[in-house]
């Protein structure tokens, strides 16, 4: 499935903003991510989706920044810090975007009985940290749910939207340059080949 630009910076800046713990890391990693490659509109999402999982890994070596309590709760973010990187990367593909046992594997780049050790893992571990009167089911799900409403209202940054408009500029303005240099060397060619 292809996406417009806007939707691709924005589907990389919220994932970004789950795997890293942080949205000013995760501005980064779409930043990154649009250096690397200009125009995210070529990826289909699978791609994108690895290329956000890999930036984020880059910038956030180790373990990731702390979700918002306050969004998830105490109880879920502490049970999602907990989990190690890959258990972490797997679950918030699976769990909160939805992704299919094998679209999370190509994300994450490795098999998909790999990918389901990992989901597992990171099953196990939040519904024990999230057990309670109602069984760990309630809590895990309501921690899904938190995270998709607050994924979903992630929005890239003005900082970020103005530094791509300036970048728009200067390669228009490059554009430009180049446009008129050439057509300045054309007459001048052509103002030496003719006779007279």
């Amino acid at each position: 499935m292809k996406l417009n630009r806007a939707a691709c910076e924005r589907r990389a800046y919220r994932l970004a903003t789950l795997l890293t713990g942080d949205p000013v890391a995760a501005m980064d990693v779409v930043e990154a991510m649009v250096r690397a490659q200009p125009d995210l509109r070529v990826l289909d999402t699978a791609r994108l989706d690895r290329l956000t999982v890999l930036r984020s890994r880059e910038i956030t070596p180790g373990t990731p920044g702390r979700l918002p309590a306050d969004v998830l709760g105490a109880d879920a973010a502490g049970a999602l810090d907990s989990l190690a990187t890959q258990p972490r990367e797997a679950w918030l593909l699976s769990r909160t975007y939805g992704l299919s046992p094998r679209e999370t594997a190509r994300a994450m780049d490795c098999s998909v009985t790999a990918t389901a050790r990992h989901v597992e893992r990171a099953d196990d571990v939040m519904a024990r940290m999230l057990g309670g009167p109602d069984g760990p089911c309630r809590g895990v799900v309501g921690a899904i749910e938190a995270l998709r409403v607050y994924s979903g209202s992630l929005a890239l940054p003005p900082l970020y939207l103005a530094r791509q408009r300036r970048r728009r500029r200067r390669r228009q303005l490059l554009a430009m340059v180049l446009l008129v240099a050439t057509a300045l060397a054309v007459m001048a060619i052509a103002g030496r080949l003719s006779p007279g």
